[in-house]
């Protein structure tokens, strides 16, 4: 299993490379937000896939704890960018004001709930599955894995109604297989990455599909 969670490192790499590229022709939030949630999980991938190797300890403990730090704080910014992804595809209701602070009172709410377990609250301990050693946060949690279901939630939303107004289905597609995995991600952890995996090629496409001065086209259904 060590090697499968090093090849989705790998992916993760491809991916947040890729969207590096965007971002030095496009700066913005567009391509800025997925290129750091793909190069986080570069990190949660290599850690997990280097923890049999390198032991159970301090060591391995401290390079696990930027894991949950990073996907508390970088996680939710995917909600900014879902309503960027939609504007940039033409949804008019996108760039309605409302919407738009209501997405912000969102993502920092979800910052705020991911943050008072995975960064303040954290209480690693070592766990073994199927020959993968990794570190996971026990402490009991009032929110459980709420914040990355709604950001996931969101994500698909914003899919659809670019679908809707496009026809571009990738990013829809990839989200509803992130959701449709995450269910199953407690249990069967690799699940969980291989969905981020393929949501974050959803990310990359629809990223370099709407980049700014390149026009969306017309759908049938506006």
């Amino acid at each position: 299993m060590s090697l499968l969670f090093a090849v989705l490192a790998a992916g993760q790499l491809a991916l947040a490379v890729a969207l590096a590229r965007y971002v030095r022709t496009a700066p913005g939030r567009l391509t800025l937000i997925p290129a750091l949630t793909c190069a986080a999980l570069v990190w949660d991938n290599g850690m997990i896939a280097l923890g049999a190797t390198i032991g159970e300890g301090p060591l391995l403990e401290a390079l696990n704890t930027p894991r949950f730090v990073l996907h508390a704080l970088l996680t939710p910014f995917l909600v900014v960018w879902a309503l960027t992804a939609a504007e940039c595809a033409g949804v008019r209701a996108a760039a309605r004001p409302p919407l738009r602070i209501a997405t912000g009172v969102l993502t920092l709410a979800l910052i705020v709930a991911g943050s008072s377990h995975d960064v303040f609250g954290m209480s690693l301990s070592p766990e073994e599955w199927h020959g993968v050693l990794r570190y996971v946060n026990d402490a009991p949690s009032p929110v459980g894995p709420l914040p990355a279901i709604v950001t996931g939630l969101v994500v698909l939303g914003a899919g659809i109604a670019v679908w809707r107004r496009t026809g571009f289905t990738p990013l829809a597609v990839t989200a509803a297989v992130m959701v449709v995995v995450s269910g199953a991600a407690a249990g069967v952890p690799v699940l969980g990455n291989a969905g981020e995996v393929v949501l974050g090629a959803g990310l990359l496409l629809t990223a370099r599909r709407f980049l700014p001065g390149r026009t969306a086209p017309e759908a049938a259904t506006a």
